[in-house]
């Protein structure tokens, strides 16, 4: 599901103001500053039906959604934007005006160091919080030579990395794909398994650009993760199916692995995100848990009666009311025909008969 995005201030034109550039960029994160600069930008030249998504921005900035939400999430802290919520869903972001700076100010000279002023969002925000673990520092990006990444070729466990990475793209290595699985095995310590799981969670997003794998590659080594299994249990946690379903129930956990095996089960049904959301829905309603067992059995009706999307679903609810509708007022009517006892039918012959049997009776 995606956000609108709107501004406070009416701008014609992409601006930034200079107290952006001398007292937020220097200290933030580079991904975050691309991010807002990018925001910057489509909210001051919107177009028609314009709207945006954390997997949409993930694809633009080629790096991964749980980039983009923390970047969202500091500029909020910052005071520079506004997230507008509901659960886990964004809704709007608004673009906050700096302290003391406007649209028209956005073209004087920025002001003098000591009257900028860092904006508080909450009587918190005076006390510097601890780095998250996501923030660890990792080597700067190196490139090796052709000579140098010939030589590291021999090691045995880079071998290993690079026969697995080209099975995965089903090709040979690329020069810039090379530089790559060097990076995370010598610079920052990649095991050959570790490097293929990075790999093979790219390609299973139909992604395989070197600076996408990078992105993922980067998040996992600031989050300290280091065995393949701490990787699937980190992309299972931000797969989409996974989040559809955490959020629509309301899970607040990663969920278990017997709770996504029932998940997966549902891939047999090749069923669209909004059937499966609906499905979940149903769910809450009707039992007022979150029952996976019970979206199951509601699926699995569904694909017996060859749902395919939501108008299908409105047309089987709407049959079922009128079918329960018909039976009711058959029931209705057998009840009232004398609680069900067969009706006698007299003719002229036998009210005569009956006549004469009750003044024969009245005589004697």
């Amino acid at each position: 599901m995606g956000f609108t995005i709107v501004s406070e201030s009416a701008w014609n034109y992409t601006r930034v103001p200079n107290l952006f550039i001398s007292s937020y960029m220097p200290s933030a994160n580079g991904n975050f500053v691309k991010l807002y600069l990018h925001l910057a930008m489509v909210c001051q030249h919107p177009s028609p039906g314009n709207e945006l998504s954390v997997p949409a921005l993930a694809d633009c900035m080629e790096c991964t959604e749980n980039d983009i939400l923390r970047a969202l999430h500091y500029w909020q802290r910052e005071g520079l934007l506004l997230l507008t919520e509901e659960g886990d869903e964004i809704r709007c972001i608004t673009l906050c005006d700096l302290p003391g700076s406007d649209a028209a100010a956005a073209l004087e000279p920025a002001p003098a160091p000591a009257a900028a002023v860092r904006p508080v969002f909450s009587a918190e925000a005076s006390t510097p919080a601890p780095a998250p673990q996501e923030d660890r520092l990792i080597p700067d990006r190196q490139s090796y030579t052709p000579l140098q990444a010939e030589a590291l070729m021999k090691d045995a466990e880079i071998d290993r990395a690079v026969s697995a990475v080209e099975q995965l793209l089903g090709e040979p290595v690329s020069p810039a794909h090379l530089q790559t699985i060097l990076y995370f095995m010598c610079d920052i310590g990649f095991s050959a398994p570790l490097v293929a799981a990075l790999y093979e969670t790219a390609v299973q997003k139909g992604k395989k650009k070197p600076s996408y794998i990078e992105a993922i590659g980067v998040s996992w080594a600031r989050k300290g993760i280091q065995t393949p299994e701490e990787a699937r249990e980190e992309s299972a946690s931000f797969s989409g199916r996974y989040a559809l379903v955490a959020n629509t129930f309301g899970i607040r956990r990663s969920l278990a692995p017997a709770e996504r095996e029932i998940i997966d089960g549902w891939d047999a049904y090749r069923f669209t995100d909004d059937i499966i959301e609906e499905a979940c829905r149903r769910t809450i309603l009707q039992t007022g848990d979150t029952n996976l067992n019970y979206a199951s059995k509601i699926l699995e009706n569904w694909h017996k009666k060859q749902i395919g999307s939501l108008s299908d679903i409105e047309r089987c609810d709407e049959s079922y009311k009128r079918q329960k509708k018909n039976t009711g007022n058959t029931k209705k009517a057998n009840k009232n025909q004398f609680q069900n006892f067969p009706q006698r039918a007299y003719t002229k012959n036998d009210f005569s008969s009956l006549e004469r049997q009750l003044l024969q009776g009245q005589r004697n």
